[in-house]
C-alpha cells in the first residue's frame, strides 16, 4: 500500500450504536467504524452470538473478529432497569442504531424508531432481519443457509451433476452487510444534508434475491432452466502441476487460446467459430481444451496465455493467495495481531485502508464499558451502581470459546 495515500475518514465524528449481533449487522457497522465512525458495540453478559461461530479462542471467533475490528465495546443487560436506561442514554448520543433482532425486539427493548426519534430527532435506525419487519414470514428467524435455499441460490450453485449446493462461506450475510453499510452511508449523507432520519428495513432475503439480478433474469426467461455457461470456454482446467481457470469472453480470445494451444484450426471450425456454437458444444470443446493444458504446468500456460490477452489464472487456496506477487506487491493482505488469535493475515477494506497501524482488534466482551460509560456522564458511583446491580459489565470473558 502506498504510504503517502491519505485516509478516507468521511463518517469521523459519527456515532453509532451498534446492537446487532451475527455477521450482517455487525459487517455493516465495520464499514462505517473502518471510515472513522465511533461504534459502540453492544452485547449481553452471553456475548454476541456471532463469538459462538468458526474457529473459538479466549472469547473470540473467526466470525466475531472478522466483522467488529475499530470498535470499542461495552456488556449490558437490557433486561434489567438500569441496563435498559443505559442503552436509552446511549441511543440519545448517538447518529445510528443498529439491530439485527427478530421485528418486534426492539420495539420491546424501548429503542424502536418512534422511541429513538424522541431520544434524538433525525435518528437512523438500521434494521436487519432474516425476512422483513412485515408479511408471512417477518416472524420467521432466518440464516445464511437457508436464505441460499429460498432465494434459489443453492440451486443456481449446483454441481456438475445437477445437484444444489449452498456457497460455500456465509455469502448471503457477507452480502447483506455490504448492502446495508451502503444503505447506513446514504442515510447518514441525508442526515447531514436535511436533519432527516429514517429507519432502514433490510433483510437477508433482499440481499440475497439482489445479488442474484441477472441469474434471476436468464431463469425467468427461459422458464426456470438453468443457463449453460455465458460464455465458452469458461471454468476450471487441470495442468500438470495444479488447476487453473480460463475465461474467454469474446471470439478474439478464444482465438488467441486456440493459436497458444497449437490448434488455430479450431478458429474456422464450425462448432467453434463462434460462442453460440460453442455453447452448444461446450463439452467436447473442454475436453479438447483439458488434453493440451494438462500436458504443461500452469506458469508455462498463464503467462502464455495472459500474454496473448486470454482471462486465466491459478485456482488458489488462501494460503497460495498469500505468497501471490499481485496481492504482495499491493500489501493487500498485511499481517495484523489480536489477542487470542496472535499475529494473522487480515485483507484490507477496500476504499478506506486504514494505516495497519491504526487498526482497533475486534474488542472483548464489555472492555471498553466503564470507559464509555463515563463519556456518557455517569460518575464513577453511578458506574459501580451498575455494575453491581449486574446491569453493565466490566471486560467480561465470555463463555463462548
Amino acid at each position: 500500500m502506498n504510504q503517502e495515500k491519505p485516509e478516507l475518514l468521511p463518517f469521523r465524528g459519527i456515532r453509532v450504536l451498534d446492537v446487532s449481533q451475527g455477521l450482517a449487522g455487525p459487517y455493516a457497522t465495520q464499514m462505517l467504524a473502518m471510515m472513522g465512525a465511533t461504534v459502540l458495540k453492544v452485547e449481553p453478559p452471553q456475548g454476541d452470538w456471532g463469538r459462538l461461530m468458526g474457529l473459538r479462542r479466549e472469547g473470540h471467533s473467526t466470525l466475531s473478529v472478522s466483522a467488529n475490528w475499530n470498535k470499542r465495546a461495552i456488556c449490558v443487560d437490557a433486561r434489567t432497569d438500569e441496563g435498559a436506561e443505559v442503552l436509552k442514554r446511549l441511543a440519545g448520543q448517538s447518529d445510528l442504531v443498529m439491530e439485527s433482532f427478530r421485528p418486534g425486539v426492539i420495539d420491546k427493548m424501548g429503542l424502536g424508531y418512534e422511541a429513538l426519534c424522541e431520544l434524538r430527532p433525525g435518528i437512523i435506525l438500521g434494521s436487519i432481519s432474516g425476512f422483513g419487519r412485515s408479511g408471512p414470514y417477518a416472524e420467521r428467524p432466518g440464516s445464511d443457509s437457508i436464505l441460499q435455499a429460498i432465494t434459489g441460490m443453492s440451486v443456481m450453485n449446483a454441481n456438475a451433476e445437477g445437484h444444489p449446493q449452498r456457497v460455500g462461506m456465509l455469502a448471503v450475510d457477507m452480502i447483506t452487510g455490504l448492502y446495508a453499510g451502503f444503505a447506513l452511508a446514504a442515510a447518514l449523507y441525508q442526515q447531514k444534508t436535511t436533519g432527516k432520519g429514517c429507519h432502514l428495513d433490510l433483510s437477508l432475503l433482499a440481499g440475497a434475491s439482489a445479488f442474484q439480478a441477472m441469474p434471476m433474469m436468464e431463469s425467468f426467461l427461459q422458464n426456470g432452466q438453468r443457463s449453460a455457461h455465458v460464455t465458452v470456454p469458461s471454468g476450471t482446467f487441470e495442468a500438470s502441476d495444479g488447476a487453473m481457470s480460463v475465461v474467454c469472453l469474446r471470439n478474439e480470445m478464444f482465438y488467441a487460446l486456440a493459436r497458444v494451444l497449437g490448434h488455430p484450426e479450431w478458429q474456422q471450425d464450425l462448432r467453434f467459430s463462434e460462442n453460440e456454437s460453442r455453447q452448444r458444444n461446450a463439452t467436447e470443446l473442454h475436453q479438447l481444451i483439458a488434453e493440451v493444458l494438462v500436458s504443461r504446468p500452469r506458469a508455462h500456460w498463464i503467462d502464455r496465455l495472459n500474454e496473448a490477452g486470454v482471462l486465466c489464472g491459478p485456482l488458489n487456496n488462501y494460503v497460495d493467495l498469500l505468497s501471490d506477487p499481485q496481492v504482495r506487491f499491493l500489501d493487500l493482505m498485511p499481517e495484523v495481531s489480536h489477542k487470542a488469535f496472535g499475529k494473522i493475515p487480515f485483507p484490507r477494506f477496500p476504499g478506506a485502508e486504514p494505516l495497519v497501524e491504526n487498526l482497533r482488534p475486534a474488542p472483548d466482551l464489555g472492555e471498553h464499558t466503564c470507559e464509555v460509560l463515563r463519556e456518557a456522564g455517569y460518575d464513577e458511583e453511578g458506574i459501580a451502581s451498575l455494575v453491581h446491580a449486574k446491569a453493565c459489565f466490566q471486560g467480561m470473558t465470555s463463555n463462548n470459546g
